[in-house]
Formats: C-alpha cells, sequence, structure tokens
C-alpha cells in the first residue's frame, strides 16, 4: 500500500489531518475534503479524537517523513548513479592548496558512494584545457558527464528537478487573493519525488501548518529576518539579466522601505515622526539592504565575470549562507594570541567600517567563498612574520595558502580560518590586500557601512529610508 493521500486535492497524510467518525473519515488540513479511511488504515480513536497510534505512526507525529515510493511512482527504473568529478589542476589551484583540497575530499566521498555495478564514476581535471580519463571495472569504460538543468513545467503542482542535493535551496512565492479566517490556521506541503544514490525511489514530505492572524504586529514581531532577505536577494539576482543593475538597486531599496513604512503605519503610528522606528525582529534589514545595493552583483564597477559568478552561487544558495555572502564578517587577526576567551574559536565580528581598521592590523573578512586578508602599512615585522613566515609581505603571493608555523599566533590563526571552513562547508580561497595597493582598496569597498563613490554611508542610507517612509506617510 502506497501513502495515503486526499482522494481530491491529492495531499498526503500528514499529523495536521483530524480523524472522525470513530477514524473511519479523515478531513484533509488542506483543501477540507472528509476521505474514507482505507480499511488497512482503521484505527480507533483516543479521549482526545486523535488515533491511538499516532505516536507510532511518523506520518500522523512528524513534520517530515519519506514514504518508498510504490509501483504507481515509477515510470521506469531508477537510473544508475553517475559521479563525475572536475578537479581544477591549474597553476593557481595548486599553489592555493585547492587541488589538494579537492583531492582529498573526493578520496573521502569515494568511501561514501554505494558499491555495486551501477554505481558509475568518472574524472576530469582543467587548466587551460580539460583532460579526460579512462576509468575501467570490468573492461567498461566509465567516464561520462552529466549537464543538469533546472526546468520550471507549465503547472501550478509540479516542478521537475533534474538534479537536486542538500546544498541547494528552492524559493516559491505564494499569491493569496481570499481572506484568512482569524484563529485558523494555513497549511503548508511540499512533497519530492527522488532516488536514493543506491536507487530507491522515496518521497520526501515536509508540512507545516502556521496561526492566520489579522494583527500586522504579530507578523512583524515573528518575522524571519534571514529568510526574508534571502528572498530579496534571490529576487535581485533573479532580474540582473533582464533589468538594469540601477533598476534592481531601487527595487531592493523600495521593497525595504514599503516593508517598514508597513511596520510604521499600522504598529507604531503612536510614535513621532521624527523617529526610525523598526521592528525588532527586522532592524537589521536596512543594513543588509544596503550591503546587497553594494555587493559585486549590483555595483555597477563590477565585472562581468564577477556578476555571473555571483549570480550563480545566489541562485541556489541557503538561507544559512546568503547573509554572508552580501553581508560579510570582519574580524581581527593580530591581536588573537591575547585573546582570553576560551568558549569561541571566532571572536565577535567587528562592524564593517573604517574605524575598525588600524595601520597596525591584519584583519580577516569573509563571505563564506573567498577570505580577505588586510594588513596594513604599520604591522609589526615579527606579527608579520608570525603569521606570513616571512619577514616582508614582498614574497606572499596574493593568492595564498596560509601554512602553520610554531608560534602561538599562527597557530590561532589557522584555527579560526579551520572553522570558518567548517562553518560555511566551504574551502574559503584566501586573498592578501595590502593598504596603498588595488587588493586594498577593493577590501575597503566591502566596508559597506562606509561611504563609496556614488553610494551612501549606512547612516545616511538610514536618513534616506526615513524620509521616503515620511514621504509615504504624509
Amino acid at each position: 500500500m502506497g501513502p495515503i493521500r486526499c482522494s481530491r486535492c491529492k495531499a498526503y497524510i500528514n499529523p495536521f489531518m483530524s480523524f472522525v467518525d470513530q477514524g473511519k473519515i479523515f478531513i484533509c488540513n488542506l483543501c477540507g475534503f472528509s476521505n474514507d479511511t482505507p480499511r488497512e488504515y482503521l484505527c480507533n480513536l483516543g479521549p482526545d479524537g486523535r488515533r491511538r497510534d499516532a505516536n507510532d505512526r511518523p506520518e500522523l507525529s512528524r513534520g517530515t517523513v519519506e514514504f518508498v515510493a510504490s509501483k504507481e511512482f515509477l515510470v521506469r527504473e531508477p537510473m544508475p548513479a553517475v559521479y563525475f568529478f572536475l578537479v581544477d589542476v591549474s597553476m593557481n589551484a595548486v599553489h592555493t592548496g585547492a587541488t589538494a583540497a579537492a583531492c582529498s575530499a573526493i578520496s573521502q566521498a569515494l568511501s561514501d558512494l554505494p558499491e555495486g555495478p551501477r554505481t558509475m564514476v568518472g574524472i576530469a581535471t582543467f587548466d587551460s584545457a580539460i583532460h579526460f580519463y579512462s576509468l575501467k571495472r570490468a573492461q567498461q569504460q566509465c567516464c561520462s558527464i552529466k549537464f543538469y538543468l533546472f526546468i520550471l513545467l507549465n503547472s501550478v503542482k509540479f516542478i521537475l528537478l533534474l538534479q537536486i542535493d542538500s546544498d541547494k535551496t528552492i524559493v516559491v512565492t505564494f499569491k493569496h487573493d481570499d481572506k484568512f479566517q482569524e484563529n485558523s490556521e494555513c497549511a503548508f506541503q511540499c512533497a519530492l519525488l527522488y532516488t536514493t544514490v543506491y536507487g530507491q525511489r522515496r518521497i520526501r514530505v515536509i508540512n507545516i501548518s502556521l496561526p492566520c492572524t489579522s494583527m500586522l504586529s504579530n507578523l512583524f514581531r515573528y518575522a524571519d529576518l534571514e529568510t526574508q532577505f534571502t528572498y530579496i536577494v534571490k529576487q535581485a539576482a533573479n532580474g540582473i539579466a533582464s533589468t538594469p543593475p540601477s533598476q534592481v538597486r531601487d527595487q531592493v531599496t523600495s521593497t525595504c522601505i514599503n516593508i517598514l513604512q508597513s511596520y510604521r503605519k499600522y504598529c507604531a503610528s503612536v510614535s513621532s515622526s521624527g523617529q526610525l522606528i523598526l521592528p525588532e525582529a527586522l532592524k537589521l534589514l536596512p543594513l543588509y539592504t544596503l550591503a546587497l545595493i553594494k555587493s559585486i552583483g549590483l555595483r555597477n564597477d563590477g565585472r562581468i565575470d564577477d556578476r555571473s559568478y555571483w549570480i550563480s552561487i545566489v541562485s541556489s544558495i541557503s538561507v544559512f549562507l546568503a547573509v554572508p555572502l552580501v553581508f560579510p564578517r570582519m574580524i581581527a587577526l593580530h591581536d588573537l594570541a591575547s585573546r582570553d576567551d576560551e568558549y569561541s574559536l571566532i571572536p565577535n565580528p567587528l562592524t564593517l567600517n573604517s574605524e575598525n581598521i588600524q595601520d597596525d592590523g591584519i584583519y580577516l573578512l569573509e563571505n563564506g567563498e573567498d577570505g580577505f586578508i588586510y594588513v596594513g602599512n604599520a604591522v609589526n615585522t615579527a606579527t608579520i612574520e608570525q603569521i606570513f613566515g616571512l619577514s616582508s609581505l614582498a614574497g606572499v603571493p596574493n593568492q595564498l595558502v596560509l601554512e602553520q608555523f610554531d608560534n602561538e599566533l599562527s597557530m590561532k590563526v589557522n584555527e579560526v580560518v579551520n572553522e570558518i571552513r567548517r562553518q560555511r562547508c566551504s574551502y574559503l580561497r584566501l586573498r592578501l590586500c595590502q593598504k596603498g595597493d588595488p587588493s586594498g582598496d577593493f577590501f575597503r569597498s566591502l566596508l559597506v557601512e562606509d561611504k563609496a563613490p556614488g553610494g551612501l554611508s549606512y547612516v545616511e542610507f538610514l536618513i534616506h529610508v526615513h524620509r521616503q517612509i515620511q514621504s509615504k506617510m504624509t
């Protein structure tokens, strides 16, 4: 027997469906239709109205559950798993350690691959050319490439994903034209039909039920800033291909202003008009918005290649990584050895403005993809030697590999970088930036709270937002 589904809307059985009439009828929480419970699925109800076996059935007690797909979901036998590794072996990748890191990761991944005659593995390397290799098993070559596409079907129910993994994030926008009933709940269900690496067809069903409210103050109180901002970032990236960056920046700013104006109008109207009132849950929205406007993807002076790469990263980025990509984290490295905080490897981040950059300091700014190490022009020679192993930066390449030397500061710096790599699940390419050099100017362009050519400082941006809200309120 396959998973129980509503006969009208095809929703899968979930904890928010209710059973009545001695369990003989279940009511769909998505469309409200009353369905006959299959005979083999019958169970008596307890005094609380719940099925007596609810806690024993994951589909009736868990928000996320997986079913093994029955034959009705199998058009054909699942395709064999194909694993293809493409490794950068250019001189720069070798020197920065990226190639070695990739080989180490592949070595670990191979031990986790499913064994069996259907598993296929291929590998290629590239520098100025692509190099293919013949990997033979039982006299059969297993070198193949698959290109995956994302296809949105002309349907309100089904999206075909030719590849998905744990690093992919999908954003869906809902529009509801009717009114919600106060004190009722709104249910959402997402079902993913997929094939595991072992060739088993499964259906992963994710359910959530949210209370409806007519009080906007509740909506703002429980707003999820990171999720909302990720949606804004993805919308901006999606618009770059067809809209000039200046218009995309205006749209992003307008979104921020409209959200805050709604809060002011419906939740804080009694406050003085001379004050910029921000909801507690969204108090960083203006700062994140300014950072997005100044990001590589939206700035006017960005290279086309850099912008294209930014768009490709944003298109599938997770909520966890979207904010640091746009609003990076900056920490001081030169004083790590003097820290006495034993509870955190990474010190508290510094605000992204020039006031926190001293000429005798060394700083790391990371966005989850790249790490930029800025060295002031008055840094003590001993500090440079402890971190870089040289008394001068003249011999340190811009794309650097951080080595660990026999001193406490070097050990602390490496611990911090490795912890960031662990948190971000990324190799974190390191780039040296120096004051008085174009690399130093690029580093300072990432300090989003500073005033930039053609761009506002954070204080100026807050004033602009406030004035726009005031204008809309009059």
